[in-house]
C-alpha cells in the first residue's frame, strides 16, 4: 500500500461514502463542478477580473494585485478531461497564480467533448494562444511574454499548444507548466492500473473515448507520441506518485531532457489527482500553486533578461 496523505485519504473516504456518480452527463458535470468548488481554497482579491473574447473564444481574465505595464501572460487551460468543469471552477487558483506570479491569467472557455470532440478543444486553445502571441495588447497591460499552463487534460492542452506553435512556426511560449498532465491517450503504463485513487484507468479510458475517439495515436492528441520534442519551451512538470497519470508525466520529462529541453520534474507524494485545486482541504495544493507561481515568475524574469 503506497503512502497516501491524510487529506487525500479523507477525500477518498468522502467520495466512497457518496457512492457512484449519476449516469446522465449533465448531472455528472454539475456534481463534479460542485465537488471541485467545495474543495477549492478561498478566492483572493485581484485587481480586476473580466470576461473577454479572444479569437472567438470567451475567456476569463485576471489582473494581479501588482500593477504595471507589460505584465506577463499565463494562459491556463483548465482540466476535466475536456468534458467536465469550467473556467469558473478554477477561479480561486487562477487568482492565486495571478497574484503570486505577478502575471495576467487568461482561462479560455474552450469547446468540450462529446459535443465538440478532438481537435475542437485544442483548436480553441491554440487560437487563444496564437491571438495573444500576435497581439498581446488585446489584454490591457499585457506584455509579450506568454507561458502556457494546465492541469490534467489542461496539461495535455498546454503541451499540445506548445508543440503546435513549433509545428506552425509561431513564436513559442517562454515556458510550459504541466500539472499531472494527460499526455498519452493510448497509454497502458503500469501507473494507469496500479494507481486508482480519485481517478482510474477505466475513468480515463471513458474520457478518452468521448474526447478523442479513434484519434489517440495522433501526436496532437497524445503529445508524448510526438517523435521530435526538440526546441520546445522550458517545462515544469508536476506529478503525484499515486496518480494514474504518473508514468506519462515522468516519461515526458525524460524525453524533453533527452531532446535538450530544460525540464524541472517535481513529485508530490501521496496526493490524489486534482490536489492542485483542492487547497481548502489539502495544504499541499496551496503549496503547489505557490511553487508553480514562483517558477513562472522566475521564467518570465529570465526571459525578460535575454
Amino acid at each position: 500500500m503506497p503512502f497516501i496523505d491524510k487529506s487525500s485519504k479523507d477525500l477518498l473516504d468522502r467520495l466512497e461514502a457518496a457512492g457512484p456518480p449519476p449516469a446522465e452527463l449533465e448531472q455528472q458535470r454539475a456534481g463534479f463542478s460542485a465537488l471541485w468548488q467545495s474543495l477549492s481554497p478561498v478566492a483572493p482579491e485581484v485587481a480586476r477580473q473580466e470576461t473577454v473574447e479572444l479569437a472567438g473564444v470567451e475567456s476569463l481574465v485576471y489582473w494581479p494585485e501588482s500593477t504595471g505595464v507589460d505584465l506577463p501572460l499565463v494562459i491556463f487551460y483548465h482540466g476535466g478531461g475536456g468534458i467536465m468543469l469550467n473556467p469558473e471552477d478554477f477561479d480561486p487558483t487562477s487568482r492565486m497564480i495571478a497574484n503570486k506570479a505577478g502575471a495576467i491569467v487568461v482561462v479560455p472557455r474552450y469547446r468540450k467533448a462529446p459535443e465538440n470532440r478532438f481537435p475542437a478543444p485544442l483548436e480553441d486553445c491554440f487560437a487563444v494562444y496564437q491571438s495573444l502571441a500576435r497581439q498581446p495588447s488585446q489584454i490591457e497591460g499585457a506584455g509579450s511574454k506568454i507561458a502556457v499552463a494546465g492541469d490534467s487534460a489542461g496539461g495535455y492542452l498546454a503541451a499540445a499548444v506548445a508543440q503546435e506553435a513549433k509545428r506552425l512556426g509561431i513564436e513559442p511560449p517562454v515556458g510550459q507548466v504541466l500539472i499531472y498532465p494527460m499526455l498519452d491517450m493510448a497509454s497502458y503504463s503500469p501507473s494507469r492500473f496500479e494507481n486508482d485513487y480519485f481517478t482510474s484507468h477505466e475513468a480515463i479510458e471513458g474520457t478518452v473515448a468521448l474526447h478523442f475517439g479513434d484519434q489517440v495515436l495522433d501526436p496532437r492528441a497524445s503529445p508524448l507520441r510526438e517523435p521530435d520534442l526538440s526546441d520546445l519551451p522550458e517545462a515544469m512538470i508536476i506529478a503525484s506518485d499515486i496518480d494514474c497519470l504518473f508514468d506519462e508525466a515522468r516519461a515526458y520529462a525524460h524525453r524533453l531532457r533527452a531532446a535538450s529541453v530544460p525540464c524541472s520534474f517535481f513529485v508530490y507524494e501521496g496526493q490524489v489527482h486534482g490536489f492542485f485545486s483542492f487547497g481548502a482541504t489539502m495544504p499541499e495544493g496551496n503549496r503547489c500553486v505557490t511553487h508553480v507561481a514562483g517558477w513562472l515568475r522566475d521564467t518570465f524574469s529570465a526571459a525578460s533578461a535575454e
